[in-house]
C-alpha cells in the first residue's frame, strides 16, 4: 500500500486505529500527572466508543487497520536484528534496559502486546537482576519494566503521514516516548505497507528542544502545511523539519506557516483548535484562529521554501486559510458565538473533526452547540448511538456518504469516556491514504 495524504479531506481510504485496552486497565489514580491524564478511563467503555469510531470509518468505505495486529504481524516479518534492536531502544528509554535481553525472546504476538500494554518484571524471564529492578521493587509492591502507554489511542502524535511518507514523531513527553518506536517500526516492516519513514536522525539540539507531535501538523494542500509550534511542538523542530526533510523530497511543498500558540495544556495541539471540515470550511476556535475585537488571533510565521522565517502582521490563521483556499472559505466557530460554549466545547474536543471526505466528518455528540453551527453552515447531524445495531448503524453511514455532496453531514457518536482523555477523532486517527481532492 503506498502512503498518500495530500490533503485534511480527500476521502478516507485506509486508516491505522488503536483502540484502548490493558493499557488503560493498568493505570492507577497515581499515574495520572506522569501518563498526562485528567482521570482514570473505564477501559471498557472507552473502547466501546471507539469502536463505534472505527465502524463509521468502515462503513464509509475505508481500510481500518489496528495498531495491534499491524505491529504483530510487523514484528513476524522483520528479521531478529531488527526487533532486538526496537526491544533495546524501548527498554532503553524505559530506563530498564536488563528487561531486553528476555523480552526480546517473547512471541510476535506477546511481544506485541508488551509494547503497548506495558510489562511486569517478575513476566521476564531473566537470569540477571539489574539495579533497575530491584530498586523498582523496593519503590512499588508490583513493579513494571516497561510502563503501559494509554495515550497510544490518540494515534494522530506519535507518527505523521505527510504526502508519501511517514514523519516520526518526536514526543515531548517521557511518557509517550516509546509510542514513535513501536508505530513507526510496526509501518516500516509490514509487509503490505512497508511505509517509507523521514527524519529519523537522533537530534542534536537535545531532549529539551526536540519535539513534534502530529496533532500540529495540518496538511492543508501539496503545496502548503500550517503546524501549530506548541506546548508539544518545538519551533526548531518545525524549521528542521520542513527544510531538511519535506522541502528537499516534496518539490510541491511551497510554505509553512507555524501557529505561535500558548504553552498550556488545553490547547495541546494545533488539532485541539482548528480543524478542516470540507473544501473551503474550517471548525475552529475562533477567538485564536480569527481573533476577537478585544484581542488578536494567535500570531503566525511563514517559512518559505526559498526564504527565510517571516512573521506575518497582523495575520490570523483564517486570513492565511482565506488567502490559500479562496474568499469564500469560512470558519465555523466551535462553540458557536457565545463565548461561555466556545471554551466549554473546546475542551470537550468541538474542533477536533476527522474528515471522512469532502463535507462528511466524525465529532462528539455532546458539543451540541457546535453541531447547531455546523447545521448554519449546511451540515446535518447524522447521530449513531452507541446501542444501535452495528449493521443498522452501518447501513446509515453508507446511505449518507452516498449523498455526501447534496448533503454534508457530520457523524456524531457518544464519546463521553473517550473525551475525558482529551482529544476527538482526529487525534485517535492516523490515516494513510486519501483521495487527492
Amino acid at each position: 500500500m503506498k502512503i498518500d495524504v495530500q490533503s485534511e479531506v480527500g476521502r478516507l481510504e485506509s486508516v491505522l486505529l488503536h483502540r484502548p485496552g490493558n493499557e488503560i486497565v493498568r493505570m492507577t489514580q497515581h499515574d495520572l500527572d506522569r501518563m498526562l491524564f485528567d482521570d482514570i478511563l473505564s477501559a471498557a467503555e472507552a473502547a466501546r466508543e471507539h469502536s463505534v469510531m472505527a465502524d463509521i470509518m468502515a462503513a464509509t468505505g475505508a481500510e481500518v487497520l489496528e495498531l495491534d495486529d499491524l505491529l504483530a504481524t510487523s514484528l513476524a516479518a522483520a528479521d531478529r536484528d531488527a526487533v532486538e534492536a526496537l526491544v533495546a531502544r524501548c527498554c532503553n528509554s524505559a530506563g530498564a534496559p536488563g528487561a531486553a535481553a528476555a523480552l526480546s525472546q517473547w512471541p510476535s504476538r506477546a511481544l506485541a502486546s508488551a509494547l503497548i500494554e506495558g510489562v511486569y518484571w517478575r513476566e521476564l524471564d531473566t537470569q540477571q537482576t539489574s539495579l533497575a529492578s530491584v530498586a523498582a521493587q523496593i519503590r512499588e509492591p508490583d513493579p513494571m519494566a516497561l510502563r503501559p502507554l494509554p495515550n497510544l489511542m490518540f494515534l494522530r502524535d506519535p507518527c505523521i503521514t505527510v504526502f508519501d511518507r511517514v514523519v516520526q514523531g518526536r514526543m515531548a513527553t517521557p511518557a509517550r516516548a516509546r509510542e514513535p518506536e513501536i508505530v513507526a517500526f510496526a509501518l516500516e516492516h509490514a509487509p503490505e505497507i512497508r511505509a517509507q519513514l523521514t527524519f529519523r536522525a537522533s537530534d542534536a539540539l537535545g531532549e529539551a528542544f526536540h519535539s513534534v507531535e502530529g496533532g500540529d501538523v495540518l496538511v492543508l494542500s501539496s503545496a502548503v502545511l500550517m503546524i501549530g509550534c506548541s506546548e508539544r511542538t518545538h519551533p526548531a523542530t518545525i524549521e528542521r523539519l520542513a527544510r531538511e526533510a519535506l522541502f528537499p523530497t516534496h518539490p510541491g511543498l511551497q510554505r509553512v506557516y507555524a501557529v505561535i500558540m500558548p504553552t498550556a495544556r488545553s490547547v495541546m495541539h494545533l488539532d485541539t483548535i482548528l480543524t478542516q471540515v470540507d473544501t473551503n470550511l474550517f471548525l475552529g476556535h475562533a477567538p485564536l484562529i480569527a481573533g476577537t475585537p478585544r484581542k488578536p488571533a494567535l500570531p503566525l510565521v511563514r517559512i518559505e521554501r526559498d526564504g527565510p522565517a517571516a512573521v506575518l502582521a497582523k495575520a490570523s490563521s483564517f486570513d492565511v486559510l482565506r488567502e490559500e483556499f479562496g474568499r469564500s472559505t469560512k470558519l465555523v466557530p466551535c462553540g458557536g458565538d457565545d463565548p461561555l460554549h466556545q471554551e466549554r466545547e473546546q475542551w470537550t474536543d468541538g474542533a477536533n473533526a476527522i474528515a471522512l471526505g469532502p463535507g462528511g466528518i466524525i465529532l462528539y455528540s455532546r458539543n451540541r452547540k457546535t453541531v447547531a453551527a455546523l447545521e448554519r453552515h449546511g451540515m446535518r447531524e447524522l447521530h449513531l448511538p452507541l446501542e444501535e445495531p452495528a449493521d443498522e448503524r452501518n447501513d446509515r453511514v453508507a446511505r449518507a456518504m452516498s449523498t455526501l455532496e447534496q448533503q454534508p453531514t457530520v457523524f456524531t457518536f457518544t464519546g463521553s469516556e473517550l473525551s475525558r482523555a482529551r482529544g476527538g477523532g482526529r487525534c485517535l486517527s492516523m490515516p494513510l491514504r486519501r483521495t487527492n481532492r
